[in-house]
């Protein structure tokens, strides 16, 4: 990755953090808490195990055999990968301990944005806010600069 791209993945990943921060009446108490809880101990993995965690939500709750489900899976895939790299290049873990260290945050973080989808559900009738839709196309564009910078 050029060190430009890095600049930009690093950008997004903060406007990622930042949109999650705003506040939501449909999350549920605590939640912005629990989700920087979770995270806390990935370091700069964060942003990308944040998206990683919402494209899974979106998984589970689309299905997989769906168009949206299959979306999501390889949005999740891409960005539990690159979160990955991060945790191996952050602290010296082979690519098999990174993977086994993200692999229950992201399935933590799922489950808090399937939580907060069905605060929203309930309140509104729709499973988005505008924090998470906000959230979703920062995410969006982190995956898409990902795959730029790797040439695909």
């Amino acid at each position: 990755m050029t060190r430009a791209a890095a600049l930009l993945v690093a950008a997004l990943a903060a406007s990622v953090s930042a949109s999650v921060s705003a506040p939501v009446a449909a999350q549920l108490a605590g939640g912005a808490e629990a989700m920087d809880e979770v995270l806390a101990p990935t370091g700069a993995a964060a942003p990308l195990l944040r998206c990683a965690g919402l494209y899974r939500a979106f998984r589970l709750l689309a299905g997989e055999a769906t168009e949206v489900g299959a979306e999501a899976l390889e949005g999740e895939v891409a960005l539990a990968f690159a979160a990955a790299a991060r945790r191996e290049s952050d602290t010296g873990a082979s690519p098999a301990a990174a993977m086994d260290q993200i692999a229950p945050v992201i399935a933590a973080v799922g489950q808090l944005y399937l939580d907060r989808m069905g605060a929203a559900r309930a309140a509104t009738g729709s499973v988005m806010d505008d924090g998470l839709e906000a959230t979703l196309f920062a995410c969006a564009e982190l995956r898409a600069v990902l795959a730029g910078a790797k040439g695909g």
